[in-house]
């Protein structure tokens, strides 16, 4: 495993649609974790925008917000080999292909000096593997000359050419016409008949200049004659590698990849290919190379999932990732994992308060402004400690993490209920969707929305006639029996609700849409035992 692959962090991730608790547990649980001698690296990160009250209380921490990732699956960047072995257009088929042979590799990406990409080689192309084999004697002055065989093969000038050879490469001196390269041996008595035949050039095999090579030079002025270190069989198969690579490279009609391309995006170009594919930056640059090999041995990555339990609110992706840990204050869910693994469920108000506890179990303290966040994240789970999902447990830890971060709770938490209040300023069919979670029981699936307000009456009538509009169309996209809106004033402790559902019998069972619910807060500890009641009467 390469060194990137070994530090890949495990996410630490939220629900779908993350609220403060979720946010702010995943980003202070990776910042404990990463504490503690695991030698594992955390990341803390987010699947959406977050809201107006999570931002804020960010801010109000001056600790960054987290990254968000749209999924789990695995990316091109992530499994693609960056080390990358390339060659420049003017280096010749044999280095590209002792590359190829000395690091076992597939293919080698041939690069201008900016590292843009001209073009691919590969033993397993039809035309670089043709030249590899064929007889390069035709191909003289066509796809090779004089000067990439001095280059390549490091020829030695004993005497300087009058012309350049444009003819053919022989080494049958019968064969010899005006413009020819001869090879020879070690046959200085040789070279006025190459003279006579027209030939431009003589590659000599001869051990050294001695005193009968020095006399026919001599005698044949003009005719060059360049030497190479090796015996005339090594020189003649080792002339096709002399081609430069940028002759024989494909340079189009092969897949490119992107780093942000998912490996079930990238897996559909690789089963058609044969050599690995490039890679490429926004700029045409090389990012990297990727081949199935490296899709095949790539790790699984590793998540720990916070505040959620159920399948249908995990990430996208979450199938091909192995989750190592849940932490959750709600119900257990719908979600399944291969292996057992670290379950943290405790009946609290946030998984924030979870958090909380796991610092002093693990003989710890918040910084100051962590003791914030979790603070912020207990006060809006928990309505300033009025939900009736309160338990002695969040009040504890919430009036620890207050003297924490010297800030005084009831002011502190007055601040963040109203940093949610966005009823009056965003988009009826965006609230509506802000934290929306589905559910099934009673024989029917369902969904209910939550928002938060710190004075419902605000809401006139065409505030909600747009709210029952979007939930209806919300519903129908969703295919659900029916959705619910709570409008949940924080201050009064009571939430104003609205129904749509798919028939007639189901809105006589769920009751009169529009109606204030009194002391109703909680969605999971309230609304939701009462509805699946009516529901379990009924149906």
């Amino acid at each position: 495993m390469s060194r990137d692959h070994a530090r890949r962090p495990t996410f630490i991730v939220g629900h779908r649609r993350p609220d403060t608790d979720s946010a702010v547990s995943a980003v202070v649980y990776a910042a404990l974790l990463n504490s503690l001698p695991s030698g594992e690296l955390f990341e803390g990160v987010v699947l959406g925008e977050l809201s107006k009250q999570t931002k804020w209380l960010f801010a109000e921490a001056k600790i960054s917000l987290p990254r968000v990732v749209s999924h789990l699956h695995a990316r091109v960047r992530d499994v693609a080999r960056r080390d990358v072995l390339s060659i420049g257009a003017e280096a010749a088929l044999g280095d590209a292909l002792e590359l190829i042979m000395r690091h076992r590799i597939g293919v080698v990406p041939v690069v201008d000096d900016k590292k843009k990409l001209l073009g691919l080689l590969s033993d397993r192309m039809p035309m670089a593997n043709y030249f590899y084999h064929a007889n390069a004697e035709d191909f003289l002055g066509v796809l090779f000359s004089v000067a990439n065989l001095e280059k390549f093969l490091r020829l030695t000038r004993w005497q300087k050419p009058r012309t350049e050879a444009d003819g053919h490469i022989v080494l049958d001196l019968s064969r010899l016409s005006p413009g020819s390269l001869a090879l020879l041996g070690d046959q200085p008595e040789l070279l006025a008949r190459c003279r006579d035949a027209g030939a431009a050039i003589v590659i000599t095999c001869a051990p050294m200049k001695t005193a009968a090579w020095k006399k026919a030079m001599r005698d044949c002025p003009g005719l060059g004659v360049l030497h190479y270190r090796g015996s005339l069989m090594a020189l003649a198969t080792q002339l096709p590698m002399a081609i430069p690579a940028a002759r024989l490279m494909q340079s189009e009609n092969f897949p490119k990849l992107t780093p942000d391309q998912t490996i079930h995006e990238a897996q559909a170009a690789l089963r058609q290919a044969q050599f690995a594919l490039p890679v490429m930056n926004p700029d045409g640059t090389l990012f990297g190379v990727l081949s199935r090999t490296e899709v095949i041995n790539f790790p699984r990555g590793r998540v720990v999932l916070v505040d959620h339990f159920e399948q249908h609110q995990a990430p996208e992706g979450i199938a091909d990732v192995d989750i190592v840990e849940i932490v959750d204050h709600h119900r257990v869910g719908t979600l399944e994992t291969a292996l057992p693994i670290r379950v943290d469920c405790r009946p609290v108000g946030s998984t924030a308060t979870i958090i909380a506890c796991k610092f002093s179990e693990h003989g710890k303290k918040p910084s100051p402004s962590q003791a914030k966040l979790l603070l912020g994240a207990i006060v809006a789970d928990t309505l300033l400690l009025t939900s009736p999902t309160t338990t002695e447990v969040d009040r504890q830890q919430a009036a620890a993490l207050a003297r924490r971060a010297k800030v005084d709770l009831k002011n502190f938490g007055r601040e963040v209920l109203i940093r949610n209040d966005e009823t009056l300023e965003r988009p009826a069919a965006e609230l509506v969707e802000k934290d929306l979670k589905e559910f099934a029981g009673g024989g029917a699936k369902f969904a209910v929305a939550q928002i938060e307000t710190v004075d419902r009456t605000r809401l006139n009538g065409a505030h909600l006639k747009n709210f029952a509009t979007a939930l209806h169309e919300r519903r129908e996209r969703g295919g659900w029996d029916f959705a619910a809106l709570l409008v949940t004033d924080i201050f009064r402790g009571d939430s104003l609700v609205l129904f749509d559902a798919k028939n007639f019998t189901l809105t006589q069972l769920l009751g009169a849409s529009g109606e204030v619910w009194a002391g109703c807060v909680s969605r999971k500890k309230q609304f939701l035992p009462e509805i699946l009641k009516r529901l379990g009467d009924n149906i």
